[in-house]
């Protein structure tokens, strides 16, 4: 009787054995099952969550970069580039209406166009983006993530290269994608941005010299609301310059 208990006794700590084991496993696996998920899924459980941007201010970093605004002033207005252009560090006291005159009508044009010089933007950029290109200076040209120029590719040939500096260095704002055209220029003789592409073009521009010089002179026409083809002379290398004749040579032709 008591070798029956015993028996009896034996089995249930075994199956009380088995038992915990089954039940520690099924913990382990909801265990692991919510950390895959939080590691996968919701990140913001084990990691702490990235600062939010003000929107406006976000909006008006990614039209800093978009517009090459990085381009002439610096990454974060930061300078550097050229001695004609200078860092935007102290744009932070200027008003929002001072601000948004410089953005619209452009400033130094006419002092020395032979030099790099704030082009006319009001036919081209929004109210909407302007005023978000304000919130982003007064709020001292923050780094936000994912708001820096596209990364020129190396070894890929000089037209690939030409094609990410055309956005680089935001000529698609006003020659449009593929140098298509269509930006409009009310006060200019044809209403609209030249296009880079076409026969006109081609018979124009038709050595790489002449689409570099021209690059490098800009076009000073008048003050807003005629658009001015900025001075890139001093912003743009000469490896980069040819680099974007090799680009616009491969647009189309008629």
């Amino acid at each position: 009787m008591y070798r029956a208990r015993g028996i009896a006794a034996g089995v249930l700590a075994a199956l009380l054995g088995v038992g915990l084991f089954v039940a520690a496993g099924v913990v382990g696996w909801a265990l692991g099952t919510s950390h895959e998920k939080s590691g996968s899924g919701t990140k913001a459980t084990t990691t702490v969550a990235a600062a939010a941007v003000d929107p406006h201010v976000a909006a008006g970093a990614h039209d800093f970069v978009s517009f090459a605004c990085a381009q002439c002033h610096g990454l974060q207005g930061r300078g550097g580039v050229s001695p004609d252009v200078p860092a935007l560090t102290g744009a932070t006291a200027l008003t929002a209406a001072h601000l948004r005159t410089i953005i619209n009508h452009g400033l130094g044009e006419s002092a020395n166009p032979t030099r790099p010089y704030m082009p006319v933007w009001g036919q081209v950029i929004s109210e909407p983006q302007v005023s978000d290109l304000i919130s982003y200076i007064h709020a001292g040209l923050p780094a936000v993530p994912t708001a820096v120029p596209p990364q020129t590719p190396q070894g890929q040939g000089a037209a690939v290269e030409g094609s990410v500096l055309y956005v680089r260095y935001g000529c698609v704002n006003c020659h449009g994608p593929n140098g298509l055209g269509g930006v409009p220029n009310p006060q200019s003789p044809d209403k609209t941005i030249p296009p880079l592409s076409g026969a006109v073009f081609r018979t124009e521009f038709n050595t790489d010299k002449k689409i570099e010089d021209v690059i490098r002179s800009g076009s000073v026409i008048g003050r807003a609301p005629i658009v001015s083809m900025p001075h890139w002379g001093g912003i743009i290398p000469d490896d980069q310059l040819q680099a974007l004749a090799e680009y616009l040579k491969t647009l189309k032709a008629a």
